[in-house]
């Protein structure tokens, strides 16, 4: 068995390897793509995610990628088909840290189902993290919005905003910026705003191969909870990414804790597609550069 690094004649095999692997839950990596087609334009697109191959003799049986964001290696994979799981794995993995730049660490995303993965990352240092599950609500299912729609963010909210994300997202690193350039036309952010401060918002992108649009954000402030604020902004971002931004289906990731945000997603219509667990190892400092 040889490993490399991924070439042009490779990514073809590599696509349809992935699509045969994600059908199956037990062997199943999420956000790694379903449909050779849209993978193959994935692996294509500039950047590309690294990916490294095992082949033997001109039979691919395994791939393993790694998308790098803000200095974190987001990992895909390992797919082994037709070879030893775990000698291939292994050999997959050892080859691709070779081909990455200095991180801060690496997450990987799996099907809950899928226990060789898991037991791959966890031989590895991975830490097993929380169970999240994945919702979908198809264009065809989008419901009305119910009272007044959250109007689009504008400037003059930005610090109650930035105060109400903060306290929502105080152990989450994601970012509320990006979502305020209005000038970016991939992504959406929408308001409630009562006596000069902001009492919800959702923040809503896009995203290609496969096209389709994303809930990232969304928080209600406690003081006017269950009033059916979280339901309004939810619908307002997906009229938005659906009627006007043309998406076949809206998705969104919730972590296992999260009961009553579930409840709420699914009186909105979002229908369950998978559940995951997350992996994660960082990376001592002295190996980071």
């Amino acid at each position: 068995m040889s490993v490399n690094p991924i070439t042009s004649v490779d990514l073809s095999d590599v696509a349809r390897l992935i699509e045969k692997q994600n059908a199956n839950p037990d062997t199943q990596c999420l956000y790694s793509g379903e449909r050779a087609e849209e993978i193959e334009i994935a692996l294509r697109r500039e950047p590309a995610p690294c990916y490294v191959v095992a082949r033997k003799g001109h039979t691919l049986v395994g791939a393993m990628g790694c998308e790098i964001e803000e200095g974190r290696g987001y990992l895909q994979g390992p797919f082994v088909d037709g070879a030893d799981f775990d000698a291939t794995a292994d050999a997959l993995w050892e080859a691709l840290q070779t081909q990455l730049p200095p991180l801060t660490g690496w997450e990987a995303f799996l099907h809950v189902c899928n226990e060789r993965g898991a037991a791959f990352y966890l031989r590895q240092g991975f830490r097993r993290g929380q169970t999240a599950h994945i919702y979908v609500l198809p264009a065809s299912a989008l419901q009305p919005i119910e009272g007044e729609p959250a109007l689009r963010f504008t400037p003059e909210c930005a610090e109650s905003v930035r105060s109400l994300h903060e306290r929502a997202f105080a152990d989450d690193p994601t970012s509320i910026e990006p979502f305020m350039n209005r000038d970016d036309e991939t992504r959406g952010l929408f308001v409630y705003v009562q006596d000069g401060r902001c009492v919800g918002y959702v923040a809503a992108s896009i995203h290609e191969n496969p096209r389709e649009g994303s809930i990232d954000l969304l928080a209600v402030d406690a003081s006017v909870r269950n009033r059916g604020y979280g339901r309004r902004l939810l619908l307002t971002a997906a009229h938005w990414l659906i009627r006007e931004r043309g998406m076949q289906r809206v998705g969104l990731t919730v972590r296992d804790m999260r009961a009553d945000a579930r409840g709420l997603y699914q009186r909105s219509g979002f229908q369950l597609l998978h559940t995951g667990v997350g992996y994660a190892r960082e990376l001592p400092m002295h190996k980071r550069g």
